[in-house]
């Protein structure tokens, strides 16, 4: 299947990564692949680790999430983000930041991965 998709930063400086003489010893789509079947292998490990969060708490995640650029700094300081969003009790909004602070950076990913897949 050919599929047609959007150039963006990380894309431009992957594809010159990976530039080959002519399409055909370009390594993009493979290197790709492996960064995407990666990428799904850490979510699924992390994902069994994640703590169970409550109805009150996944709908201040929804609101730290959606609509949100998510990158590093978006990741580090995610522990943060609950205690500043408008939905919510003030008690789950320090519970919700006290099961994420110990999280990892991979167990952080799949537990927003998590979140918006939830909301499609």
């Amino acid at each position: 299947m050919r599929k047609t998709i959007y150039m963006s930063e990380p894309l431009i400086r992957l594809a010159e990564e990976t530039r080959g003489d002519s399409r055909r010893t370009s390594g993009f789509s493979r290197r790709l692949g492996e960064i995407v079947e990666r990428y799904q292998i850490m979510l699924d490990i992390d994902a069994q680790k994640l703590p169970e969060l409550t109805d009150g708490e996944m709908e201040i995640m929804g609101e730290i999430v959606m609509g949100s650029v998510i990158d590093a700094r978006k990741i580090r300081g995610l522990h943060l983000d609950p205690l500043d969003a408008a939905s919510g009790t003030p008690e789950e909004k320090k519970q919700l930041a006290g099961k994420i602070e110990p999280l990892t950076a991979g167990q952080r990913l799949a537990l927003v991965e998590g979140v918006e897949g939830n909301a499609e």
